[in-house]
């Protein structure tokens, strides 16, 4: 792809002997901190609206980002839908271009009502295979009643810089200038770079209009499609986001005449310094004579002595607090500033996605004893942290979690966050969070000294059932399938995930692993967000950081220096290499440069390496996760003597850390010894260590892993695993057990049986005793579920699980809608069993009382005016706790139960309040 004249290496490539790290381009092998192109386009263009957003691509690239950042809208939410062509293997074999062309056409009649254009964004893989969506969105545009204009950015071209600018391009050639404004006024300005994260425009606006300014466009936040294309009638454009939009704003200078100056809205003094530029430009351009001046002058001395006075109570107990900062591009130099004015101390600062230019404005704002942060890897971080001890971190949220980790106050300031911090009341809103973070209770509490520093033939028949599950599951023809499956070609609001995803979560149940992505590294940057907004923890996951060359060459290089950069840097106990849509359409052979790599590389045999393939366009989240486990069992078990006692768990993906503990214990009571695989309830289960490490620390050790073909019995939760356990029987002869669900009293019961007829033991006291409080729940809760419509939306394994409980409980489930099209769905007490995506629950779930779905089924919830939402599966991000949630067993059970009941017992009472008024 051939490079636009403003495209210069210098931003993010640079010899610079005093340049930190984070100004240069990413290597195979670091962290994942920056994302690609592909995002940085999202991130300018997805605030627009009421504009559909359409990617072309496999599932993960809309499938892990859709609806993940806080840019706000005052109007239409259609920008907040994910949409998607979903590109699966047959696409990727044969081209997209048609589906393109018929989603485009199959959205602009259902949302056309809505959207006032159309944009589409190419993606890796569609890059890869030579889709070209000008031309489709040319002929599109020809069928339909609004613009339909093509974004192309596949991640691989650059990282999210680059993507930033090339939206730019995209908006200066299909947007402005293509209407005119009914009026304009001397005082007309266009705000660059400014995308209402969590409302800070709204903080910005009542000043300009007090001052008689007004926003002709804002690019891009809480814009409609309308409102961009006057934007060549302003007459001062003010950059808000430093070097994301330059490049429109000169063109904008050169081709129509329009002045721009960069500002910032963070702090007192920012904001007081941009509103007198603004003024100042626009009395120069409106001969004015400082009319505007004057104005800005009475109002900054208006807000100035307001904010002040609110600001005190705040600043008076930050005073003297010291912090690290660690964000994006402008809010770093900004944030500096602002942290000063409340008299806080900066120790160390860093940004992710920063120019040569920002960190020289920065630096010069600090300290001189103030650390620039060089190495944005989580050890870089970690070392920092370690070494300055700080009070609190302000930083994005990817970084949230390492600092909690370490016991230190975090506020967010990307966007993710919650709260506006732009402009007077702004700030008020800023050092008030601050003031909540840091001096909230728990952090003196956590910091205290620990403790620890001061029968029969029923029986047989159901083993003999357990046993031949996996054999009887893998015989079920899908072929004859009463499943109902999509038939559109656009996806929307995917309730998908990618299967590298997946995997992702199975390594992270392995002792001292870390993940190495074979791809670009916008889908790595994608797993953790999601991954760390769901666990609440930092992700260690690499990328190979494919780039435009290598994805045209071939990524073995790639693949192979990462390899070795994790190995020599992190040196990890055993590193698991997944693949992505972009290196499986290329056609890399992973196992091939594993084995050179192992060959050229000799000095790094002792350490493992687990390939497990996941190309998006195959499966989701729940078959990735399946791959990992089979390739883990495949690489690393061994046979020999059986063990006595030992047993093999094979926990589903549905499993949440707590439960996976909940099941190792129930296992154990009976007196085995339990080989998990892999183990998340250490690694992934919340608590927080001294030391905290860059690699998955806490799972299953790899010289465990090797007794795996030793041990008496393997078990497995959750209909994907039959394989792994198959792969295990075949191979070293051990029995398998497999059961689709943990939670529900026969469940239980089944599990129960079958361990106590492997051990050679009674049922433990403890569990029958648990058993009589779970019956006694249930009779107490019973009224609650009686006749109960329930929807449900989850990966298969989950869904089975929870539509099995509901009916057992007397619950009617009426829809239970599959993520993937897998075996065992037919059977389920269901009578509209479908796969589809979660627009499709809208049109399904009408007058449910339970809506059982992930986060992101809080708009299908909210359209149809569903109270209740129980909220389960990937990802679980906007209530806490996910990862503790427990519902199996008989004590999980009994905690499910009473969770719904109380649900449901809620709305109950809110229906007749509302019915009394």
């Amino acid at each position: 792809m051939a490079k636009p004249d403003w495209y210069d290496v210098t931003d993010c490539k640079t010899n610079d002997a005093g340049a930190p790290k984070f100004c240069k381009v990413s290597e195979p092998g670091e962290g994942t901190e920056r994302s690609c192109a592909y995002d940085g386009a999202r991130v300018v263009l997805m605030p627009l609206t009421d504009v559909i957003h359409l990617v072309h691509g496999p599932i993960a690239c809309a499938g892990n980002s859709w609806d993940n950042r806080g840019a706000r809208s005052s109007g239409s939410q259609l920008y907040r839908r994910g949409f998607t062509t979903e590109m699966l293997e047959n696409d990727v074999i044969f081209g997209g271009e048609k589906k393109l062309y018929k989603a485009i056409l199959e959205l602009a009649q259902r949302y056309g009502h809505e959207a006032k254009a159309i944009f589409v964004y190419a993606t890796c893989v569609t890059a890869m295979t030579g889709d070209d969506i000008e031309a489709v969105c040319k002929a599109a545009a020809e069928r339909v009643s609004i613009p339909v204009i093509p974004v192309n950015t596949p991640g691989f071209i650059g990282d999210k810089n680059i993507g930033n600018r090339l939206a730019g391009e995209v908006l200066y050639k299909y947007v402005i200038g293509s209407a005119e404004p009914a009026t304009t006024t001397p005082y007309d300005i266009n705000l660059i770079g400014e995308y209402n994260i969590a409302g800070d425009l709204w903080g910005m606006l009542p000043l300009f209009e007090k001052l008689g300014i007004r926003v002709l466009s804002c690019i891009s936040g809480d814009a409609r499609y309308e409102d961009l294309r006057y934007a060549h009638r302003a007459k001062l454009n003010v950059i808000v986001c430093s070097k994301s939009l330059t490049n429109l704003a000169k063109k904008m200078q050169k081709n129509y005449g329009i002045p721009y100056i960069e500002e910032s809205f963070y702090g007192m003094t920012d904001t007081a310094k941009a509103l007198r530029d603004i003024a100042r430009a626009l009395d120069k351009s409106a001969l004015s004579h400082a009319v505007m001046q004057e104005r800005v002058e009475k109002l900054i001395e208006e807000e100035e002595r307001r904010c002040r006075e609110s600001i005190a109570p705040y600043r008076e107990k930050l005073e003297g607090k010291r912090a690290v900062l660690f964000t994006g591009g402008v809010k770093t130099w900004s944030m500096v500033n602002a942290l000063a004015e409340l008299g806080v101390e900066i120790l160390a600062a860093g940004t992710q996605n920063s120019t040569l230019e920002d960190f020289y404005r920065m630096k010069a704002l600090m300290h001189k004893d103030a650390k620039i942060i060089e190495d944005t890897s989580t050890a870089g971080l970690l070392s920092v942290m370690y070494e300055k001890m700080p009070d609190l971190i302000v930083a994005g949220g990817k970084t949230k979690f390492l600092a909690l980790k370490t016991k230190t106050p975090f506020l967010d300031i990307n966007h993710g966050r919650s709260h506006p911090y732009a402009g007077y009341e702004g700030m008020v809103t800023f050092a008030k969070q601050l003031d909540l973070t840091v001096n909230n209770p728990i952090w003196k509490a956590l910091r205290e000294a620990s403790p620890a520093e001061k029968g029969s033939e029923r029986l047989a028949a159901d083993l003999e059932y357990a046993r031949g599950h996996a054999e009887r599951f893998l015989s079920e023809d899908i072929s004859l399938s009463r499943v109902k499956v999509p038939q559109k070609c656009a996806t929307v609001n995917p309730q998908k995930n990618s299967p590298a995803l997946g995997a992702t979560l199975a390594f992270l149940g392995i002792d001292r692993m870390l993940g190495l992505l074979h791809g670009a590294q916008g889908c790595s940057t994608f797993i953790r967000l999601q991954l760390s907004r769901h666990f609440k923890e930092s992700i260690p996951l690499n990328s190979t950081a494919m780039s435009e060359d290598t994805a045209i060459f071939g990524g073995w290089n790639n693949l192979k220096k990462g390899l070795g950069r994790v190995i020599e840097k992190f040196q990890p106990g055993v590193v698991g290499v997944m693949t992505s849509g972009l290196t499986e359409t290329m056609g890399d052979d992973v196992r091939s440069a594993i084995a050179t790599f192992r060959q050229e590389h000799p000095e790094y045999n002792g350490t493992p390496i687990i390939h497990a393939s996941t190309p998006d366009y195959c499966g989701s989240l729940q078959e990735g996760y399946a791959a990992a486990v089979e390739a883990i069992l495949t690489t690393l078990a061994e046979g020999g003597e059986k063990i006595p006692g030992q047993v093999n768990f094979l926990p589903g993906h549905h499993l949440t850390p707590a439960e996976v503990e909940e099941l190792k214990e129930l296992m154990e009571s009976f007196g085995l010894t339990v080989l998990t695989i892999p183990d998340i309830s250490c690694s992934l289960d919340g608590h927080i260590d001294e030391q905290v490490s860059h690699l998955a620390m806490g799972g299953t050790g790899v010289d465990r892993i090797r007794l795996a073909g030793r041990s008496c019995a393997t078990i497995y939760v959750g209909d994907s695993l039959a394989k792994a356990g198959l792969k295990l029987k075949e191979k070293f002869g051990i029995p398998c057990y497999g059961f689709n669900s943990a939670t529900g009293l026969a469940e239980v019961d089944a599990i129960v049986e079958t361990l106590s007829a492997i051990s050679g033991g009674p049922i433990p006291e403890k569990q029958l005793r648990m058993r009589g409080r779970l019956m006694d729940a249930m009779v107490d809760c019973h009224y609650q579920f009686g006749k109960k419509k329930i929807a449900i939306a989850l990966e298969s394994d989950a869904l089975k699980a929870m539509t099995l409980f509901l009916s057992s409980m007397g619950c009617n489930v009426e829809v239970a809608l599959a993520a993937t099209r897998t075996r065992g769905l037919d059977s389920l007490p269901c009578p509209d069993v479908s796969v589809g995506d979660l627009e499709d629950l809208e049109g399904m779930a009408q007058g449910a009382d339970l809506l059982v779905a992930n986060s992101n089924g809080r708009q299908a919830a909210a359209k149809l005016g569903i109270k209740a939402h129980l909220r389960t599966g990937y990802p679980h991000f906007d209530r806490l706790g996910a990862h503790q949630k427990m519902w199996v067993g008989y004590r999980g059970t009994m905690n499910l139960i009473f969770e719904t009941a109380n649900i449901f017992q809620a709305n109950a009472k809110e229906a007749q309040k509302l019915s009394h008024n």
